[in-house]
């Protein structure tokens, strides 16, 4: 009676382990004056040769499309301040979009400013080394080790509620 359950449980797990290696996940790097973003299924596992479309704020026709690498990574350049979009599609069922925003000072290297200086047009200021990595990879991991645990008690639950059933009705 013990080994039916031991199998239900590992199937769970099994499958759990499968749908959680297939989400895609994001992480997003910005360093002036490009963003790169690291797509993937698993650490081990790069989204390589998916299909990206990037939408510039306010826009409905793509900014830019191409394709990942094979670890993963597309790199774009904005232009403009403000929310884009960037649509990802391996072409065999998994599609994903982040949003990525993009402050003045990332496009034009100073709050406000417009990349020189009023008085002296060859001096540039420099742009922004802003590296911040965003990463959207998907349910943190304390929270799938809850998850894991609560099916199991919930699972065990069910098998000893069904098998006290069946001794109270055999008495």
């Amino acid at each position: 009676m013990l080994r039916p359950a031991f199998v239900i449980i590992t199937a769970f797990f099994a499958l759990g382990l499968n749908a959680a290696a297939h989400s895609i996940n994001f992480e997003v790097t910005r360093h002036a004056p490009a963003v790169s973003v690291n797509a993937y299924f698993s650490r081990t596992s790069p989204l390589a040769g998916a299909g990206v479309v990037i939408f510039a704020p306010g826009e409905d026709q793509p900014y830019q499309t191409g394709r990942t690498d094979r670890q993963g990574f597309f790199v774009f350049i904005p232009s403009l301040a403000g929310d884009w979009v960037f649509e990802i599609d391996d072409e065999r069922g998994h599609r994903d979009r982040v949003n990525i925003s993009i402050g003045e000072s990332f496009i034009f290297g100073g709050p406000g400013e417009k990349g020189f200086a009023d008085d002296d047009p060859d001096e540039s200021y420099a742009l922004p080394v802003e590296e911040e990595t965003v990463s959207t990879a998907g349910i943190p991991f304390f929270y799938r080790i809850v998850f894991g645990l609560s099916l199991i008690f919930g699972i065990t639950g069910v098998f000893y509620g069904i098998r006290a059933k069946q001794s109270a009705s055999k008495t």
